[in-house]
């Protein structure tokens, strides 16, 4: 099992508010609502350049319930559901339908009274031929979501 990891990423809320926030997916909804709003706009120009693209394309073609989220790839359609929580540090999800053994894991920590921070690690089983053509794609992933989940 690979795994790609997002760098340590600031949330503007105490742990306990992060992990349950981010601990029901519905929160990724109500965010897509607000795609074109001052403040998501705003938000948006945090993420770096070089995703904020593709975070804003992949935040309006998103599916979720509190437990699962349903994401266009360029593997296909894949569904990420929570099979683990544990507050107030870790959600972990489990792809379905994915063409290959894939999970991603939400860790948070305290950052002080009012802070947090968040990392994404994606871990994907993938052989050694494919690794060379997912290895960038997946580190961008996690970045990426890592940039986007700090905004919840």
């Amino acid at each position: 099992m690979q795994s790609y990891k997002s760098e340590l990423h600031a949330v503007s809320h105490p742990v306990n508010i992060a992990f349950e926030r981010l601990s029901d997916l519905t929160v990724l909804a109500n965010l897509k609502e607000k795609l074109n709003s001052p403040e998501a706009t705003s938000k948006l120009e945090q993420i770096p350049e070089t995703y904020r693209g593709t975070v804003k394309s992949t935040l309006e073609a998103i599916k979720c319930d509190k437990d699962s989220l349903s994401v266009q790839s360029p593997l296909g359609a894949i569904t990420l559901r929570i099979i683990e929580r544990k507050a107030p540090n870790l959600v972990r999800l489990q792809a379905e339908n994915a063409p290959i053994p894939l999970g991603m894991t939400l860790n948070l920590s305290a950052d002080g009274e009012q802070t947090s921070k968040l990392q994404v690690v994606i871990e994907a089983e993938v052989n050694m031929f494919m690794r060379g053509m997912v290895s960038g794609p997946l580190s961008k992933a996690a970045e990426g979501l890592a940039s986007v989940l700090a905004m919840v």
